[in-house]
């Protein structure tokens, strides 16, 4: 009997194909072809046990940075999945990495209370860091990029959010504090107009707040809100049940979404009289992170170490859509599943290992272990922003692609 070839390129989902073999038999295998379309590609870029605490793409997603769980920024060719770069500035784990595709800057942010401004020098052929004075006592837990490349906010443990800009008669990176937040700051996401920011908090808040830089920004804009704020001041809050562990804005800036450590998604809707919460339970375990692949829907990673896909809009609500990865199917036989032989093997698999062979012991999912950091890929409008990539404590990235 001759067995089709799989080829070992697709890390993909699988199509049954059932064949029966000679009427003598009576034995029925399954087989799992593989799609040609991948809709999963795994790269094991660090050891298991070390992990992956945050990554990020530059403009055309031609290379990828990771921190590996240390005070240390890797980048890697996305073409071959080869390390160009291994940057060991930090003293300590290195939290947050943002890479600005206007200007090719990297911004990295520490538990050391440090961030970092990395420029790739054409001369020296090597990347070169400039120090960022934050300013705080405590550690740095997330940063990005505003949207028009001009600013970045670093989220920290010292209940403040560093809004850093650049300043050219000096030739350094200064900071202006936003100190409206009561307890540990853990994520940011900035608005489309890169003027407002959101944050997600562990005192069971989202806020958003002007980040408003006179001289930097040009003219004042206030986004979906009818009136501008002065730099600090907060425009809205919104509540949690939970520590807010993830947050980001939609496409239109007309949107944002937050995922608390409850188990939940609240998605707030701008535009109206009033901002209009709705408000998402879910019996999967907490998110820790999440973005808009478009307006009408949303992914986020956590420690179900599977993502997961919620859709719907301001008039219809939002609801869980379903997980997107997908158990394949294994070999089975009739032949084993019941009578002496399904006997056997269940008795030498309680007493080797101690369990029913029929229970589930291996994890089928593309990640091992809890998502600590998601990725948009693509622009919106174009052909490939249905991708996104996610890293996790296995030391794998992902990158998938969820059919339109």
């Amino acid at each position: 009997l001759q067995v089709p070839q799989v080829s070992r390129q697709c890390e993909s989902a699988r199509l049954p194909y059932t064949f029966a073999l000679p009427a003598w038999s009576t034995q029925t295998w399954t087989l799992s072809l593989r799609r040609c379309a991948k809709m999963a590609e795994k790269h094991q870029l660090v050891a298991p046990l070390q992990g992956i605490s945050c990554h990020c793409w530059n403009g055309d997603q031609s290379c990828l940075a990771i921190s590996p769980n240390d005070n240390s920024m890797q980048i890697y060719e996305a073409s071959t999945w080869t390390k160009v770069a291994d940057l060991d500035e930090h003293d300590l784990q290195v939290s947050g990495i943002d890479w600005c595709p206007h200007t090719n800057k990297i911004v990295t942010a520490s538990h050391d209370r440090n961030a970092f401004v990395w420029s790739w020098n054409a001369e020296e052929q090597r990347w070169k860091p400039s120090l960022v004075i934050l300013r705080i006592d405590r550690a740095a837990l997330d940063v990005k990029w505003s949207p028009d490349g001009m600013k970045f906010a670093v989220s920290s443990g010292a209940k403040c959010v560093p809004i850093c800009h650049y300043e050219q008669e000096n030739d350094w990176w200064v900071s202006k504090m936003v100190k409206k937040h009561k307890s540990t700051v853990t994520c940011l996401s900035w608005h489309p107009s890169s003027q407002l920011i959101a944050t997600g908090s562990t005192d069971f808040k989202c806020r958003v707040i002007s980040a408003f830089v006179a001289g930097v920004d040009a003219e004042q804009q206030s986004g979906p809100f009818a009136e501008v704020m002065p730099f600090g001041e907060v425009y809205a809050e919104f509540n949690c049940q939970g520590w807010v562990q993830g947050v980001c804005w939609s496409p239109s800036g007309d949107a944002l979404a937050y995922c608390g450590q409850d188990s939940s998604l609240q998605v707030v809707h701008f535009g109206g009289a009033q901002p209009v919460e709705r408000s998402i339970r879910f019996g999967q375990l907490p998110l820790s992170c999440l973005t808009f692949l478009s307006e009408n829907c949303i992914v986020g990673g956590g420690h179900e170490m599977n993502p997961m896909v919620f859709t719907g809009g301001a008039s219809d609500g939002w609801h869980f859509d379903k997980m997107v990865d997908v158990k394949e199917e294994k070999a089975s036989s009739s032949q084993a599943d019941s009578g002496v032989s399904a006997a056997r093997a269940r008795f030498q698999a309680m007493a080797k290992r101690g369990n029913d062979s029929k229970k589930e012991t291996e994890i089928w999912t593309q990640h091992a272990s809890a998502i600590t950091c998601i990725q948009r890929m693509g622009s919106p409008g174009d052909a490939a922003y249905n991708k996104f990539s996610t890293s996790a404590c296995d030391g794998r990235v992902v990158v998938w692609n969820l059919p339109s």
